[in-house]
This record gives C-alpha cells, sequence and structure tokens, in this order.
C-alpha cells in the first residue's frame, strides 16, 4: 500500500470545501448535473466546473456515465461516505455552539437495540432529567448492522445495546456496561408452561427467531445441535418485540430474548418462562462510540448516566428452573 502524501494531503485540506461534498451528494440522488444544479439552485456550468474542481484535486474520478445517468466509482463511493461523516461533524459542532450559546448542551442522538430499551436507556434518560439535563435526546431503534452504519455517518453519536465482535480497522470503541441472560418464553397458557419439558418438544415447537446472522439464532440452534435434534423451522424471523410478544401470547409461538426485554411481562403474567439453558455467557451489553470523535457536552452527561445506571443494577438472575427431560436420540 502506497504511503501517504502529506503535501497532498494539506493540499486537499486547503482546497476541499463543503460545496464540493453537497454537490457530489445532489449528483448521487438525481444521477445527472442539470438535475444536481437545479437541487442547489446554481447553472449547469457551475455545477459541471464544481465536479471538474474535485476530481482534478482528487485526480481521480468520481462519477462514470451509464444507461442509468451519472453512477459512482470506487473512489466516489468512499469521497461519500467520508463525506456524509465530514458534514454530519460540522453540523455537530454548529449545534453544539449554538446550544451553548443559548444555555443547553445539544441534542443526543442514539441509536438503540431492543435489549436497552425496556430499563437500561430510560434509567438513564431518568437520571439525566435529575440532574438538570435539558438536552433533547433522539432514540432511533434499529438492528446492529444499520445502527453501526449510522453511528460511523454521524447520523447517531452512539449506539446502546448488546456487544458483537468488531473489526479493529472499524475504528469504534466498545464499552461493556452490564450482562444480560437469555431466556426462552411463551404465552403463559402455552401448553409447555404446564408440564415437563424436552428438548425434542421445543424442537417441535413454532420458534420466533431473530435474523440468520444474529448471535441468537446461532445459540438456538446450538441448543438442539447438542442434544442431537434437527434444527427447528423458523415459524416467523423478526426484530420486532410487539410481534414476538403477540405471537407467543396469541398463536403459542415461543422466543428466545433477553431476560430485561421479557421480565415485566414474565412478572404480569402474560408470558412464561421455560427451563432451558443456553450454551454461551449471557450478551454483553453495552455503548458503541467513534473512537476519533469527541461526544458533546450533552451526549456525555447521557454516557456517565448510562454508567451509573448499569453500575447500580441488580443482577439479572435467571429463577432457578427444574431440569429438562433429554431427548432421545434417533437410532
Amino acid at each position: 500500500m502506497a504511503r501517504p502524501d502529506p503535501a497532498r494531503s494539506r493540499r486537499i485540506m486547503d482546497r476541499l470545501k463543503l460545496r464540493h461534498l453537497r454537490l457530489i451528494d445532489a449528483i448521487v440522488e438525481a444521477r445527472s448535473l442539470s438535475a444536481a444544479a437545479a437541487m442547489l439552485n446554481i447553472t449547469q456550468p457551475a455545477a459541471s466546473k464544481g465536479l471538474r474542481e474535485i476530481e482534478d484535486l482528487l485526480g481521480l474520478p468520481l462519477f462514470v456515465r451509464s444507461a442509468r445517468g451519472l453512477t459512482l466509482t470506487m473512489f466516489g463511493r468512499s469521497l461519500v461516505a467520508h463525506g456524509k461523516t465530514i458534514q454530519s461533524e460540522v453540523r455537530h459542532i454548529t449545534e453544539e455552539l449554538e446550544a451553548v450559546a443559548d444555555g443547553n448542551a445539544g441534542e443526543v442522538r442514539v441509536g438503540a437495540m431492543l435489549v436497552s430499551l425496556p430499563w437500561l436507556l430510560p434509567a438513564a434518560l431518568r437520571l439525566m432529567r435529575e440532574r438538570a439535563g435539558q438536552a433533547p435526546v433522539r432514540i432511533i431503534e434499529g438492528v446492529q448492522d444499520v445502527l453501526v452504519q449510522e453511528l460511523r455517518s454521524g447520523a447517531v453519536d452512539m449506539i446502546v445495546g448488546r456487544l458483537a465482535p468488531i473489526d479493529t480497522r472499524e475504528r469504534l470503541t466498545q464499552e461493556v456496561l452490564l450482562h444480560e441472560p437469555m431466556v426462552v418464553v411463551a404465552g403463559a397458557r402455552h401448553p409447555l408452561t404446564r408440564r415437563a419439558v424436552s428438548y425434542a418438544d421445543l424442537a417441535a415447537c413454532r420458534w420466533i427467531l431473530p435474523p440468520a446472522d444474529s448471535v441468537v439464532h446461532s445459540s438456538v440452534l446450538q441448543l438442539f445441535a447438542q442434544h442431537g435434534l434437527a434444527n427447528p423451522e423458523p415459524f416467523v424471523e423478526t426484530t420486532s418485540y410487539l410481534m414476538s410478544r403477540t405471537l407467543m401470547i396469541e398463536q403459542d409461538a415461543i422466543a428466545a430474548l433477553p431476560l430485561a426485554v421479557v421480565r415485566r411481562d414474565i412478572e404480569r403474567g402474560d408470558l412464561a418462562m421455560l427451563p432451558v439453558r443456553f450454551p454461551h455467557e449471557p450478551l454483553a451489553v453495552g455503548v458503541v462510540t467513534v473512537a476519533e470523535r469527541r461526544l458533546s457536552p450533552a451526549a456525555s452527561q447521557l454516557m456517565f448516566c448510562l454508567r451509573e445506571v448499569a453500575k447500580d443494577a441488580v443482577p439479572a438472575l435467571v429463577p432457578a428452573l427444574e431440569p429438562m427431560r433429554p431427548a432421545r436420540r434417533r437410532r
């Protein structure tokens, strides 16, 4: 790999403008120079000149013409990804300065995964408000892959949820706050809640599973493989707890979920826990941030409150369960 050229980097930093990045985004959206120019309220010659300036500055082609219009090259795709991060950082600077001038701390954008929603985030937000934190907080719920993209682009300040292995080249930082056990649950009136249960019984059930690339998905399959059983057919694949809860209560489906997610429904008698021990450690739950990106005062305050709430949390213990009957192996 070629060594970075400091002189070239300085030249690009001196001459690259935000208007260049906005022009590239407009061309990507419009697929033509004329339409991009109309979006930006500039003339087409001005748009052509701006594109030529940035391609000459970088010394690389950013677009190719095709039947579908202008499409990004591999260099263009890389520039767009980094450009979004640069523009997001400028927005953050502007918002933080305006917030400081107004006596506030700026908005916090949080990417939230399912495991953080029932109590961890709400408890941290309550503590933040009790400490006079008045900054608005925007919660963006989603799955890990999507939220990581949002974090990279600067659309969210942090992700709170299950921690998964990350590529060291991602320049992301993970902080473990607590560990959350997984449990298998069903509607309180499910037939398996009223008798002894075997793994074969579980294999015959209607399973609600997360997507195939999920840690929980592979753990459920491992549960049956280690007892010599075929994988259960998924009844539904979803990350929606509302959907899962409805299917468990109304259609006798079962699911494997973090205890924090289902605890209240178990306590209310809507769901019941089945005697299943998972062959893996509890889920690591925590916060993901971008290593080189400084958090705003409001985001830093929320991070502190998350740590405080997690530190004071009572460990989530799975109640003692009767041992399950082993499955009969096929001859």
